[in-house]
């Protein structure tokens, strides 16, 4: 049985501290708060005793550090994958979003895949039917590989890629928070999900 658990990343800092964003080297990438590291850690005690093949998560710095104390607790790498971005759109971004460079990253989560190749990079700006497009087509990717999987995303793609594998639409209008998981389960070639948290 192939299972998908998909997690929208914990609190991010700029939510209790809208100032930041302005004093920002990457604006758009900002770290976890507190409240999201404490959640983090939740996660990885919550989702330790699962059967995990795989950890994915967008490049954003949120979805890495809501991932980080799982792939740690799991002695698995983390792959950074651009198919699971945020929605490009003009409205929230100016440009496409800079996020942490790779070196730098990695002096603080070796436990990122730097020889990973993102499946699929968006463009900007990204339309509601180009972001359709695109989650569709990496909820596609990620089904061929047959394996558990836990990605670690955004609100708007991981609501994107249950709708698109349960041919769903209903799970757009989803109100999933900070550090909510859905667990995605296929048996025969249906998949059915389920809020978990």
């Amino acid at each position: 049985m192939q299972t998908f658990w998909l997690v929208r990343h914990a609190h991010r800092l700029d939510f209790s501290e809208p100032e930041w964003f302005d004093r920002a080297i990457y604006p758009y990438d900002p770290p976890l708060s507190p409240q999201g590291h404490d959640r983090a850690v939740w996660l990885a005690q919550k989702l330790s005793d699962i059967k995990v093949d795989r950890i994915y998560t967008s490049p954003f710095l949120r979805t890495i550090q809501t991932a980080d104390p799982l792939a740690r607790l799991l002695k698995l790498p983390i792959q950074l994958e651009w198919g699971l971005c945020e929605w490009l759109c003009q409205d929230w971004t100016t440009e496409f979003p800079t996020t942490t460079p790779i070196d730098e990253l990695l002096r603080y989560y070796p436990n990122i895949d730097a020889g990973y190749q993102s499946r699929l990079v968006p463009c900007y700006p990204e339309t509601t039917d180009a972001l359709n497009i695109r989650l569709n087509i990496i909820a596609q990717k990620l089904n061929d590989n047959g394996d558990r999987t836990i990605a670690i995303a955004h609100k708007g793609s991981v609501l994107g890629i249950v709708a698109a594998l349960t041919s769903n639409d209903d799970w757009l209008a989803h109100d999933l928070p900070c550090g909510g998981i859905i667990k995605l389960v296929k048996e025969g070639d249906r998949w059915s999900g389920v809020v978990d948290g």
